[in-house]
């Protein structure tokens, strides 16, 4: 067990640096196996925080400290609250001025892995136990040295609920969260339920394919290897992303270790002479689906096309026939998506100063609009 410190009401917050036992199970980014898949994704040292009392975990959350000014945009408190252009697309423009990166660091990220920030206990925790929780661990932080905490990507009411109600948080419009709402009438539905100019897409999109003789369809989860691997690093090397062979199959690895195959849905992409254009990789968690990999052969004239049949058509199928409710797509809400039937979750960013020499750049970030 880590490090304990009292409260207040009998409670007292653990902190530990390993994933502890008897983690609460209760929503799939706080789970267990995917932080111990996914743990070491944001940059900083990792941090499991909970309220206990008589032995009873009350609610819990995860949190990095990160030290390092240029670390990824997406745990990046300096560059989500003042980059210009936004991280996000949908983000609103920062405002004229921007404190020195150096100000920001080190901070406290209170954040799972997957890009959101969710707060976990018995039955779900209430507004008045997660402010506890927040109270709790802001102070643990300040005793560690970080001059300010951040939510990143705050869900969950109760959490929200408890951010809003303290006057030592203040909310940064972030992003949203993209999830599909998988329809009871199955495919046919899914389409009409889209604006005209979207089913008009999905008609093309299947017809080209059907044309060139593409075909897509579930593939045995247990098989994931050195094909999807290839056609990942394309996807992370178009996107400008980080990443090596070692760590995809690293990644891979304990993928499947912590998951068995009955909880991981694979989609392949095939041509007519049978070569792997695309793939999509899902995870099951309850009634839900979560994007984990997806990977295109650009080179390949064929892959046209591929990228909504792999990720939205056939999934959408399976997924009706699974008994699957929604699917989550993660952050951002690009038009692709929107138009292909996903509605966007909020998912906002939160700071409190803990030792005063950003309040007012944090204040005059928060006074923004709104977001829509």
């Amino acid at each position: 067990m880590g490090a304990a410190l009292r409260a207040g009401d009998g409670a007292r917050l653990v902190v530990d640096e390993v994933l502890p036992p008897r983690w609460p199970d209760l929503t799939f980014l706080t789970s267990p196996a995917w932080l111990e898949m996914m743990g070491d994704r944001p940059p900083g040292r990792g941090h499991y925080f909970r309220l206990v009392r008589d032995g009873v975990t009350l609610a819990a959350t995860t949190g990095y400290l990160i030290e390092d000014p240029d670390c990824y945009e997406s745990f990046n408190l300096h560059e989500l609250m003042w980059r210009d252009p936004p991280v996000f697309p949908d983000q609103r423009r920062p405002p004229g001025e921007a404190p020195e990166r150096s100000l920001c660091f080190p901070f406290l990220a209170i954040v799972q892995p997957g890009y959101d920030a969710g707060v976990v206990g018995p039955g779900g925790p209430s507004p008045e136990r997660v402010g506890d929780l927040l109270a709790a661990v802001t102070a643990w932080a300040r005793e560690a040295g970080a001059v300010c905490a951040a939510v990143l990507y705050a869900a969950g009411p109760a959490l929200c609920s408890a951010l809003s109600a303290s006057p030592a948080w203040s909310r940064i419009p972030g992003t949203v969260r993209s999830v599909l709402d998988v329809p009871r009438g199955g495919f046919d539905e899914y389409v009409a339920r889209l604006p005209k100019t979207s089913r008009q897409k999905v008609r093309w999109d299947l017809r080209d394919l059907a044309r060139a003789g593409v075909r897509t369809a579930p593939a045995p989860a247990d098989v994931p290897g050195a094909a999807e691997i290839r056609l990942r690093m394309n996807l992370v090397g178009k996107y400008g992303g980080y990443s090596t062979p070692e760590t995809e199959w690293s990644r891979l690895e304990r993928l499947t270790s912590l998951f068995p195959p009955q909880r991981l849905r694979l989609f392949h992409s095939r041509s007519a002479g049978d070569e792997l254009l695309a793939f999509s990789l899902f995870i099951r968690y309850g009634e839900q689906w979560h994007v984990f990999w997806c990977g295109f052969d650009y080179e390949n004239p064929a892959c046209r096309r591929t990228y909504f049949d792999v990720m939205f058509y056939t999934p959408v199928r399976a997924a009706r026939e699974e008994g699957v409710r929604t699917i989550d797509y993660g952050l951002g809400y690009e038009r692709s998506k929107k138009w292909r039937g996903c509605h966007g979750a909020r998912r906002d960013i939160w700071v409190t100063d803990l030792r005063g020499g950003l309040t007012p750049w944090i204040e005059r970030a928060a006074r923004r609009d709104d977001p829509p």
